[in-house]
């Protein structure tokens, strides 16, 4: 039994394929006006020539974003320059909540988560260890347990302080960067990584 693949007569693409019992039930599968048949199969990733009648790549698509245009035959990038900024402004902010939320290491070697919910637990240790008169309480930080005093608890409050800060800020200078792009070469050579505060302030000692 003959391959077929049915395509639209205007701009070449592809509809269906199938299998019929011969040629003439092949060709009897066209749908209207609006379709043809080509006897045999056409891969995938290609159009049909309207002209020819011969298969054509259509190459592979340059990104995510792009759509295959039929008219044109080609690859084309629908985004505006407002959707392009607004996504880049996205990966931006998502980016800084993995920053200001993976942890920190202090100068000395003792790793402090950082996300709300760590910020909130070391506020309430200072809180309640300063009500109850305690001078050192045992801390269970990412890096294990430590004895600290409640200055050094404040010192580490600080630090996590400082770093969400640090985010925040590195943040709003992106966003105000990605916002005089003027040109999609611009939006497509943005670097979303460069610009972030350290995590590791054991390398900032001498």
């Amino acid at each position: 039994m003959p391959d077929y693949t049915a395509f639209d007569r205007l701009t070449g693409r592809v509809i269906a394929r199938g299998t019929a019992p011969s040629e003439a039930s092949c060709l009897a599968q066209s749908a209207g006006n609006h379709e043809c048949i080509l006897i045999g199969t056409v891969p995938d990733g290609h159009y049909v020539d309207v002209a020819t009648q011969q298969p054509v790549a259509m190459g592979a698509q340059p990104s995510v974003h792009h759509v295959f245009d039929w008219d044109s035959h080609a690859w084309i990038d629908p985004r505006t320059m407002d959707d392009r900024r607004k996504n880049l402004r996205d990966r931006v902010t998502a980016r800084r909540w993995e920053i200001e939320t993976s942890g920190i290491t202090l100068a000395s070697g003792v790793r402090v988560l950082t996300a709300k919910s760590d910020q909130n637990r070391v506020t309430s240790v200072i809180v309640n260890a300063t009500a109850a008169g305690i001078e050192f309480v045992d801390f269970k930080a990412d890096s294990g347990w430590v004895l600290l005093s409640v200055d050094e608890l404040k010192a580490l409050a600080r630090g996590i302080a400082l770093h969400v800060q640090a985010c925040f800020s590195a943040e709003r200078v992106h966003h105000a960067a990605i916002d005089l792009l003027a040109t999609e070469a611009d939006t497509d050579a943005y670097d979303i990584e460069a610009g972030w505060p350290t995590t590791d302030f054991t390398q900032t000692q001498p």
